[in-house]
């Protein structure tokens, strides 16, 4: 399979919409589940620490291989590794959906979240090296931002109307035969830039991947997002069973507020990523975002019924606001060779995967023991314990990202 950077135009802005389809497929075929979690549990006898462990679990896989994902995309090129991750995902969720013991899918959404962890960071460096000379950060947040929480929005809502017409089963079949549509259209047509040959494919530099992997920077921030990163998954996918059990939401009312979670990220990707454009103090938005999100979890106990809605609004928001100006630190912070970009957003997603693991799997046991009341505070405790470590992080060098006529090989702020 060649990676061709040249040949027919490609626009930045198809290579975007490209690079977002993946997005919107990745979160779909990761919260189809938490749609059925109900099913699931009736069917294999299972309880609520059993089903968070499913959200663990795909999180364990997603983290697992964000560096290894980023690596195979230095040394095989970013598309090939692009379409490796989609076609592994889709696969995992077409198997997801034709488990017939709880064993087994757990099992699938590990390996589903492997998928889902080999594309994602190649896909934040896609989206850098298109828009290197560009809005960055906007771009990074209609894809990690915009199209990752419409993805999740679409299964936390819309998808509940699939699996009640066909049954959990089918409904991850169907999502999983979404992804692997989108890895053929990936194959097809997606493109690196012209005049980037290290990006189809590439010798190791171990110099510069160690200086990428020892970035104080990527280690500060991706720490950072340990907390919030979990609480965040954590809500969006237990919020319809809190609202239903003990707000009384019917079922539907308490999906959509789920979904709203999920869709408040896309004006907020959007709006994040258009501020932090603009600026160079990345830092605040970052923290402030994570703090103003442990706000609103500390708030969903002691709030009126009614204000759910609000707070789930803002939980979305606030999350995916700072999410954008995170995913460009890499780029704009510490200024990664492009080849190694992969890799260093791997690291950072690697980090805030271990809070995306075990916060989830806290709260599942957690909960039964205490009651949400006590779950809930312990997410916005954990969300700002761990956001106040952004504090020691620095800022990117300028407002927007510059064009330069070579990636720059080193990295600044080791350890």
């Amino acid at each position: 399979m060649t990676e061709p950077s040249a040949g027919r135009p490609a626009t930045r802005w198809t290579m975007l919409g490209i690079i977002s389809l993946g997005f919107v497929t990745l979160t779909l075929n990761w919260f189809d589940v938490a749609t059925a979690f109900g099913a699931i549990g009736a069917e294999f006898d299972v309880g609520l620490d059993s089903l968070t462990l499913l959200i663990s679990l795909f999180i364990i896989g997603y983290g697992l291989a964000h560096v290894p994902g980023g690596m195979l995309a230095t040394a095989i090129g970013m598309k090939r590794t692009l379409v490796i991750g989609l076609a592994v995902q889709g696969l995992s969720g077409v198997l997801s959906g034709l488990s017939t013991t709880y064993p087994l899918l757990a099992v699938f959404r590990t390996v589903s979240g492997i998928g889902g962890s080999i594309f994602i960071a190649v896909a934040f460096a896609a989206v850098i090296v298109w828009f290197r000379d560009g809005p960055v950060t906007l771009a990074l947040g209609i894809t990690g931002g915009a199209a990752f929480s419409g993805g999740a929005a679409f299964a936390l809502y819309v998808w509940i109307y699939l699996q009640r017409a066909t049954g959990w089963h089918l409904s991850l079949i169907i999502a999983g035969l979404l992804e692997l549509l989108v890895a053929g259209v990936t194959l097809m047509w997606f493109r690196t830039p012209a005049g980037a040959p290290a990006l189809t494919g590439t010798r190791f530099d171990p110099a510069a991947l160690r200086a990428a992997l020892v970035s104080r920077d990527l280690w500060l921030y991706g720490i950072a997002l340990m907390g919030g990163y979990g609480a965040y998954f954590t809500t969006s996918q237990v919020f319809t069973e809190y609202a239903t059990e003990e707000r009384g939401f019917p079922p539907t009312m308490a999906g959509l507020l789920s979904a709203l979670i999920a869709l408040a990220g896309i004006p907020g990707s959007v709006l994040g990523g258009l501020v932090a454009d603009r600026t160079r103090n990345l830092r605040a938005i970052i923290v402030g975002s994570l703090l103003t999100c442990a706000v609103f979890l500390a708030l969903i106990p002691v709030v009126p019924t009614g204000a759910l809605w609000a707070l789930g609004i803002g939980i979305g928001a606030s999350m995916i606001f700072g999410f954008a100006a995170w995913s460009a630190v890499p780029a704009r912070v510490t200024r990664i060779a492009h080849e190694h970009l992969g890799t260093a957003t791997g690291l950072m997603l690697t980090l805030a995967g271990v809070g995306g693991f075990f916060v989830p799997l806290v709260f599942g046991h957690l909960v039964p023991a205490t009651g949400f009341r006590t779950g809930w505070f312990v997410l916005a405790a954990v969300s700002l314990v761990f956001a106040l470590v952004g504090v020691f992080g620095r800022n990117a060098a300028a407002p927007t990202v510059k064009a330069a006529p070579t990636p720059v090989n080193t990295v600044g702020g080791t350890w």
